[in-house]
């Protein structure tokens, strides 16, 4: 048993960037390592609590040697039944993680395998968002709605980017995330039926909440630049507004997914 004031020994601590979980976790920085190894680093007490909560599957844990004490020995008994457990030293533990100012813990988490989706009633698809906060934002957002998938588009940024990890506190692990070359393709994986694409457009003439969302349902929402893509635009059944004072800049891409998808579910709701 651990108790609160144990400290790793020095022969317990890894100090060699040569050790191959150290190299793995540096390795994850990149997108192209991830994909790979279809693995991810989260970092951060909250984020790797939600990870699990949410059924992620842990291969290793590294902790900071210099801060290990800052953690219940509890805790890391807990890990330990998950996983390897490793003691890192300081500068090293630094090297392997990519926040500014982490704190002592990080994990090694297999990517989900979340069961495909064959009759979608609701799903969000994303087009051209690069900022990984924002888009950890809708996943999330998607999530808690009770969305059956999310779609990333051309152009999207990386969902196990570790901002957007962060971001989605969790959900990432929770909702089925799919890249896709067209909107087309999606529909015709995803939906037993033609759903109704809506496109969210700061110059449509028709308000989010003067539409019918009791169908089979597509969201589609763009980045802040440039928003939807004219062929998606050309695509989609409905393009609609969220009004909004005058003089007020356009909303956030996770906000407005937000706001788009709660109506979308309020709405089903009430006519229920």
């Amino acid at each position: 048993m651990l108790d609160d004031s144990r400290s790793p020994r020095p022969d317990d601590v890894i100090t060699s960037s040569a050790n191959p979980t150290i190299k793995l976790a540096r390795s994850l920085h990149r997108r192209k390592a991830r994909e790979r190894e279809r693995a991810v680093l989260v970092e951060g007490l909250r984020s790797i609590d939600a990870a699990l909560s949410s059924g992620a599957t842990p291969r290793a844990f590294l902790i900071d040697a210099a801060h290990s004490s800052e953690l219940p020995a509890s805790l890391i008994e807990r890990y330990a039944q998950r996983a390897r457990v490793l003691f890192v030293e300081h500068d090293l533990f630094l090297s392997a993680t990519l926040t500014e100012h982490p704190q002592p813990v990080a994990a090694i988490v297999s990517m989900p395998n979340l069961p495909a989706v064959r009759d979608a009633t609701l799903v969000l698809a994303i087009d051209g968002v690069r900022d990984p906060g924002n888009l950890g934002t809708m996943i999330r957002s998607a999530a808690a709605a009770g969305a059956d998938a999310v779609v990333l588009l051309p152009g999207t940024a990386d969902p196990f980017n570790p901002k957007a990890i962060r971001s989605t506190a969790g959900a990432l692990f929770q909702i089925p995330i799919m890249r896709v070359g067209s909107i087309e393709f999606a529909v015709g994986r995803l939906f037993a039926q033609q759903p109704t694409v809506f496109v969210a457009d700061a110059n449509a003439e028709r308000s989010y909440d003067e539409v019918d969302w009791n169908t089979p349902t597509v969201i589609v929402v763009g980045g802040e630049a440039f928003g939807v893509s004219k062929e998606l635009r050309t695509y989609a059944g409905i393009s609609v507004m969220i009004p909004i004072q005058p003089g007020v800049e356009s909303l956030n891409a996770g906000v407005a997914a937000s706001i788009l998808l709660f109506e979308a579910v309020r709405h089903r709701r009430v006519v229920k």
